[in-house]
Formats: structure tokens, C-alpha cells, sequence
């Protein structure tokens, strides 16, 4: 937030500024207003770039944060659905699966979370994920039951793993795409605050107000923009609640009926 402030600040005393100073040094230059339709056209086209720009980006952000949000969810159910496979899986297997399907949501909404804000994982998770494999696998062939209990909790634990391993990736940050769109909406606010100035702005008050709120908004919105670099942080962040709800899910279910 403070972050925010002080660049929307600092962008508006530079602009204010740059426009007295470029203003008064230009000030001669006003009067010939035969080049202001093509003043006007370049403006409109800089202006139209970041318009582009900027809506592009708003997509592939929010088409990012919908599916970390979807695969979070699909992640948690795989958990919910392996959890009902045990109920005719032999002990002492059975409760060390059980044991582990229930801390990996933990772990995952209170530990590994947070760390996907740094784009990184949580090494407590990626063992917890291990031991189930682990365990899965060492679940005997036979009788039919458990064989098809074995089978299916791998494949949920193979989803599992996947769903992860892109929940991982995510927290990476943007694509090749994403960095583009982000450069040309920054690109685009920064010419839409330089190219009043590069063609002789005036240092009157009204224009100078004009030109410091402009530069303010652009400032904020390439702040935004850069706060939202991947699905959890910023604005428009995914939260852990399809992991603490499964949680919550799997405490209440009795263990009478999951055997």
C-alpha cells in the first residue's frame, strides 16, 4: 500500500515539475498551432496502445486467477475423493493414509500458501506428498477391493500431483504473454505522461493539474498491474479456503462410516 503511495506521489511532483520547467522553455512555441492534428493523432494512438495494452493484461490476469482457483478447488476434492477410497484399505496402512490425506490440506492452506506469494514451495508439503505415494504403493494387490482402493487413490494422487505442480508454475508469474502486455501498459502509461511534455506542454495551472492527475492515475494503474504479476498476491489473489474447507470435511467425517 505505502509502496502505492509513493510512487503515485513521487509521479506527480516529477510531472509537475518536468511540465513547469518544459513549459516555460517552450512557452514561445504555443503559438503555432499548424501540427496540432497530428499532435492529436499521435496522442490518440499512444493513448489507444495503452487501452490494448491494459485490456489484454486484465484478461490474462483474471483468466490466471479463474484457474488457480478452479485447479485449487479440483486439488482439494482429489484429496476428499482419495480419503473415501481407504475405508476397505487393510491397517496399519489405512490410518497412515488417513493421517496423511489430512495433513497435506493443512500443510498446504497454513504452510505452502504464504509461500506462493514468493513463487515457492513448502518442503513439509512435497513430503507429506511423498509419503502417500509411498504408502498408496505399498497397499497390497489383492482381494478386488482393495486392489481397485489402490488403483483409484492413484490416480487421485496422481491429479493431485499434478494440479500442484501447476499451482507451482503459477506462482512463477506471467507467461511470455502476460510480460509482454505488462511492458506495453507500462510502456503505453508512460507515454501517455511524456508526450504532452515532448511536445511543448504549457506551464499553465490548469495544465500542469491536468497533466500531475494523469500521471497520478497511470501511476496507480501500472502499480496494480505489477501487484497482480501472479494469481496469489495482489487484488485479485486466490485464498486456501477449497483446502480448509476439505479439512474441515474430513474432521467430520466418522470413522464408522469411512470404514
Amino acid at each position: 500500500m505505502w509502496t502505492a503511495v509513493v510512487v503515485v506521489i513521487a509521479s506527480v511532483v516529477v510531472t509537475a515539475v518536468a511540465c513547469v520547467l518544459f513549459g516555460r522553455s517552450r512557452a514561445h512555441d504555443q503559438a503555432d498551432d499548424r501540427d496540432a492534428d497530428s499532435r492529436g493523432f499521435l496522442g490518440a494512438v499512444i493513448s489507444g496502445l495503452f487501452i490494448v495494452a491494459l485490456a489484454f493484461y486484465m484478461v490474462i490476469v483474471w483468466e490466471e486467477s479463474g484457474a488457480a482457483g478452479d485447479n485449487a478447488a479440483r486439488e482439494a476434492a482429489a484429496v476428499a475423493d482419495a480419503y473415501w477410497q481407504t475405508a476397505v484399505m487393510p491397517q496399519p496402512q489405512r490410518d497412515h493414509i488417513r493421517g496423511l490425506l489430512v495433513e497435506y490440506p493443512k500443510l498446504v492452506a497454513d504452510k505452502e500458501w504464504a509461500r506462493l506469494a514468493v513463487g515457492q514451495a513448502d518442503e513439509r508439503t512435497t513430503d507429506a506428498l511423498n509419503s502417500l505415494h509411498s504408502e498408496i504403493l505399498s497397499l497390497p494387490s489383492s482381494p478386488d477391493q482393495v486392489k481397485s482402493a489402490r488403483e483409484r487413490s492413484l490416480e487421485r494422487l496422481r491429479e493431485i500431483t499434478d494440479l500442484r505442480r501447476d499451482r507451482l508454475d503459477q506462482a512463477g508469474g506471467l507467461d511470455n504473454t502476460g510480460k509482454l502486455m505488462l511492458f506495453g501498459t507500462i510502456a503505453g502509461a508512460i507515454g501517455m505522461v511524456v508526450f504532452p511534455l515532448l511536445i511543448g506542454f504549457t506551464a499553465r495551472a490548469r495544465h500542469v493539474v491536468q497533466l500531475s492527475l494523469t500521471a497520478a492515475v497511470m501511476a496507480f494503474v501500472c502499480v496494480l498491474c505489477v501487484g497482480m504479476t501472479q494469481p496469489f498476491t495482489g487484488m485479485l489473489r486466490v485464498e486456501p479456503e477449497a483446502f480448509t474447507t476439505v479439512t474441515e470435511e474430513l474432521a467430520g467425517i466418522p470413522a464408522e462410516q469411512s470404514r
